[in-house]
């Protein structure tokens, strides 16, 4: 199967998407001619942040077979993902299993190396578990606590080099050594600052909603994903990805992503109007 590389007057119509605008029907409607399967993925993502689990299954079913047209595997996994979370909405987990389990068997069949099975196949098998047990890859960030003796953060600073201290290189650096010895007391006021600064990577956002929702403070880590969504760090591997689809292979943000408020104040910080 081939990669499929969109034309720039496609990719420049998934952008339109992406910035919320409505794309011009006629060149939406070549694209599902020219390319369907892409088209489709972009659509299914579209459906998703309405809540609209029957349009996400019918799109996620038909792209399945063909996911190998994506050349980033995290593409698939997140399209793979968007399957199973609807069909367990749906309550059609055995018709998503079967087309999986089809999917991952083909998927062997043509594997050249069986003892190195292909990111495709691993997480086709991820997405069975989850299916079958409601456990995803991500599951340990639900179980998030601090460390039984937390390091004080001027303990912590005091790792710093004199150059680092003050900078936003140290702070940032300040950020990670609390996050992997320090307590949520100290790393989130810290990633408050910086992110009041500018863009953060994706990992502090998460980071701060694991913290947050472990303090109890769902508003905060609601906020802390709107800037996650507002980043645009998702959009870097593929045009079809025109919402942040990644937030669903994370068990931590499934209690955003089933309510119509805070699904909405995602959706439109993907669309850059998060302040």
């Amino acid at each position: 199967m081939d990669i499929v590389r969109l034309p720039k007057r496609f990719r420049d119509l998934c952008g339109v998407i992406q910035d919320g605008g409505e794309p011009d029907p006629k060149l939406m409607e070549t694209f599902r001619g020219k390319y369907p399967h892409q088209a489709a993925a972009v659509e299914a993502e579209l459906a998703a942040f309405r809540m609209d689990w029957e349009a996400v299954l019918e799109k996620e079913l038909l792209i399945l077979p063909f996911l190998q047209e994506w050349y980033y595997s995290n593409v698939p996994a997140q399209q793979m993902t968007l399957l199973a979370f609807a069909a367990r909405q749906l309550g059609r987990a055995p018709e998503a299993r079967e087309a999986l389990a089809r999917f991952r068997k083909d998927l062997l069949a043509e594997n050249p190396a069986p003892d190195r099975p292909s990111p495709l196949i691993t997480y086709a098998g991820y997405m069975l578990d989850y299916l079958n047990t409601g456990a995803l890859p991500y599951d340990d960030e639900l179980r998030y606590a601090d460390p039984a003796k937390p390091v004080p953060v001027a303990a912590l600073e005091a790792r710093l080099s004199s150059k680092e201290r003050g900078t936003k290189e140290g702070r940032q650096k300040l950020l990670n050594l609390c996050c992997l010895y320090g307590g949520a007391a100290d790393a989130l006021p810290l990633y408050e600052e910086l992110a009041a600064e500018g863009l953060l990577p994706e990992m502090w956002h998460q980071h701060a909603i694991q913290r947050y929702l472990y303090t109890g403070a769902r508003e905060e880590a609601l906020r802390a994903a709107e800037r996650w969504s507002a980043s645009r760090l998702w959009a870097a591997a593929s045009p079809t990805q025109v919402r942040p689809v990644c937030f669903f292979q994370h068990p931590m943000m499934h209690p955003f992503l089933t309510h119509r408020e805070t699904m909405e104040r995602l959706e439109r910080a993907a669309k850059n109007l998060y302040s």
